[in-house]
């Protein structure tokens, strides 16, 4: 009990003000050998820190190499503190590897022959355990490469998908071309659309300080970050539409249109081929639609989706005749609301006496409109508007007849004066 209050001690005086890293390598020195020292801030170095573009970026990247709450649960800290603390030996490395992969391969033994069961987890607990130790002691290795990966698999096995996530982040962080990185990004995937079915099926926003299947705190938030980076991180992979429809579909949910619109067409047009491209399409047609706010407001989504509706009618025929009355609503809405704002600009300029610029807009309500009753209504008032004077009078003439008219002075220079100035 004594030397766990001193470890835990140990581990909160050590715990940085930022809260992404716990121990601070000048904290460390009074623990740590020179060289200990030296592993330990290698081992932080900036292959793990996210670029300053991104550090603003609620969905962007974090500090891989950072200390999560379950590495302080009584169940992680001792590995927690081992593998902070260790220093760089190889031999230590390839021995801490071969004891976790064999225990892992026991544990996955064990899952295989009772897969309703969890006795296996406390082995892919220790595995994982281990893995850490031969990532720690063996930086810029192959075997680290292995670890991280190992290291998140186990902790995935064993239902801790906060600390699997950074395990697999660490391992695409420190090697973005590891040839773990298709099934890295199947569990960050899986661990991302379980947390935001999670936040969908409870609905909760209070803090979790007991499970470690999700984060302690920002449940769906953390599940659309780590799509994000899913998309980022691996462009190319085999998940990134996947990941960018989720992404899309969770900020629909959640009344974030401008965002869902955005991820909707990050699919569309950098992944053609992806099997969610009609669903995609017909999902940033609703996102777009809205977050149309009214016709005081920027009629972008408007035209956003005006072209995206005729692009669907026209890339997917035959899905588009299945969800022709859908596809036809949603038309008549887009042309109501452009009817709309067009009248609100004709009116303006209607209760100004500008009839030539208040016609315009009628002709143009007129083409656009297809109720064939409003559309003789609107041709009996452009109609009217013609015999009227194009602008109204001048008003105050007397004081703009003080001022000389700009336009009649004369040019300097003739227009077919081509005598040059300078001699």
């Amino acid at each position: 009990m004594r030397l766990w209050f001193l470890l835990l001690s140990c581990a909160l005086l050590t715990f940085s003000v930022s809260g992404c890293t716990v121990f601070d390598s000048g904290g460390m020195s009074s623990f740590l050998s020179k060289d200990k020292e030296s592993a330990y801030k290698k081992e932080s170095e900036d292959r793990f820190k996210p670029g300053a573009d991104e550090i603003l970026d609620p969905l962007g990247a974090r500090n891989s190499d950072r200390i999560v709450l379950d590495d302080l649960s009584p169940s992680q800290i001792l590995t927690t503190l081992e593998a902070r603390m260790g220093g760089v030996d190889h031999e230590m490395s390839q021995k801490y590897f071969l004891e976790a992969k064999t225990l892992y391969n026991s544990a996955v033994a064990k899952m295989d022959a009772d897969p309703g069961g969890t006795s296996y987890q406390e082995d892919f607990s220790e595995a994982a355990r281990l893995f850490r130790l031969a990532a720690s002691t063996g930086v810029d290795t192959e075997i680290e490469e292995d670890s991280f990966y190992f290291a998140g698999e186990s902790y995935f096995f064993a239902d801790r998908y906060v600390q699997a996530n950074r395990e697999f982040e660490k391992l695409i962080a420190a090697y973005g071309g590891t040839r773990h990185i298709d099934q890295a990004e199947l569990r960050r995937y899986s661990i991302a659309v379980y947390w935001l079915e999670l936040a969908d099926a409870t609905g909760t926003v209070l803090p979790n300080f007991i499970d470690a299947k999700r984060p302690k705190m920002n449940l769906a938030n953390e599940g659309r970050r780590v799509l994000n980076r899913i998309r980022i991180d691996d462009p190319t992979g085999q998940f990134a539409d996947d990941a960018a429809f989720a992404l899309g579909k969770s900020f629909l949910k959640n009344g974030n249109y401008l965002e869902a619109a955005d991820a909707f067409e990050d699919l569309r047009k950098n992944y053609p081929g992806s099997k969610h491209q009609f669903a995609a399409h017909m999902l940033e047609l609703e996102a777009w639609l809205q977050s149309y706010q009214g016709k005081e407001y920027d009629d972008n989504p408007l035209l956003k989706a005006d072209e995206l509706l005729k692009n669907i009618v026209r890339v997917f025929p035959r899905e588009a005749e299945k969800e022709l009355a859908y596809l036809e609503e949603q038309a008549a809405k887009i042309q109501k609301q452009t009817a709309e704002r067009d009248l609100s600009d004709a009116m303006f300029y209607k209760k100004r006496g500008h009839n030539r610029a208040y016609k315009q807009y009628l002709e143009k309500i007129a083409n656009r409109y297809r109720n064939q009753e409003v559309v003789e209504e609107i041709n009996k008032e452009i109609e009217r508007v013609a015999e009227l004077p194009p602008n109204p009078d001048q008003s105050m003439k007397w004081l703009v007849d003080i001022f000389p008219n700009p336009e009649a002075a004369k040019p300097l220079i003739n227009s077919g004066d081509n005598e040059t100035i300078f001699r």
